[in-house]
């Protein structure tokens, strides 16, 4: 006689899926390569576990870097909404919220919204906090 294991048994009868060991998370960096709603403009955000988060903007014109800004501060996530809190930007203390639609979220890609404009951000996970030259960022 074969064994099954418990769990699997319960889980084969009652139709429900295995869960995850890992669910994809939104600790560690990003980069985006464009903003939707700013032309030109490249962005990396690393997310820490504590809950804080460092972002930086990098605007290019014609391969060329033209602005450059900074925003630091905490997030979290509930009912599948990003919510980004900088209390720092550029260095200076600051105070702007913002929600997101977490649109789909794996190891590799993320995907969220800014309603209710309907603007979609894609990031990549990347390994280290390094932005590519302007000529090739954009």
């Amino acid at each position: 006689m074969q064994k099954t294991p418990i769990l699997a048994a319960t889980v084969a009868l009652l139709g429900l899926t295995a869960p995850s060991l890992a669910d994809p998370t939104l600790v560690g960096i990003w980069y985006s390569p464009f903003q939707p709603d700013e032309p030109n403009v490249m962005s990396l955000i690393e997310f820490k576990a504590d809950g804080t988060f460092r972002e930086e903007f990098r605007k290019c014109d014609n391969g060329d870097f033209v602005g450059y800004q900074t925003e630091a501060g905490t997030w979290s996530v509930a009912d599948d909404v990003e919510h980004i809190n900088a209390n720092s930007i550029n260095g200076d203390p600051a105070t702007a919220e913002a929600d997101y639609k977490i649109v789909s979220l794996t190891d590799s890609e993320r995907r969220i919204r800014m309603d209710p404009q309907g603007f979609i951000f894609v990031g990549h996970r990347v390994m280290s906090f390094e932005f590519p030259d302007c000529a090739t960022g954009t």
